[in-house]
């Protein structure tokens, strides 16, 4: 389960290096900083990932999987000091962040207020 999780989330992003991210405005983006050679840690994270794209289908779809060994600017951009992390970034501001070890419980809750804020913010 977790292998095929991993090859369903990677198959999302396209395979280029980044320098430097803007997001398109009022769009609501996951970003999941991720070092793959500790997928196991990273369980929970996408599994809570598989969850949220029921109830959140175009952000997860915006997702961008950003891998620590090609993209170190990004991890000093936005500040990351641990894997995993995912953020919710709205409008190309972070709403919110979770990191470190988690219960996938955590994870879902966390991202799913934020995206639940970030929609109303949009009306």
């Amino acid at each position: 389960m977790i292998t095929l999780s991993f090859f369903i989330l990677s198959s999302c992003q396209e395979n280029k290096t980044i320098t430097h991210v803007q997001f398109p405005e009022h769009s609501k983006t996951l970003v999941f900083f991720t070092d793959e050679s500790n997928i196991q840690e990273e369980s929970t994270y996408y599994d809570a990932i598989l969850d949220l794209k029921g109830s959140y289908p175009n952000e997860v779809a915006n997702l961008m999987v950003v891998p620590l060994r090609d993209e170190k600017t990004l991890y000093k951009q936005f500040n990351i000091k641990s894997t995993p992390s995912l953020l919710v970034v709205l409008d190309n501001e972070v709403v919110t962040q979770v990191d470190g070890t988690r219960q996938k419980e955590d994870i879902v809750g966390s991202i799913e207020k934020a995206l639940s804020k970030s929609g109303e913010a949009l009306h």
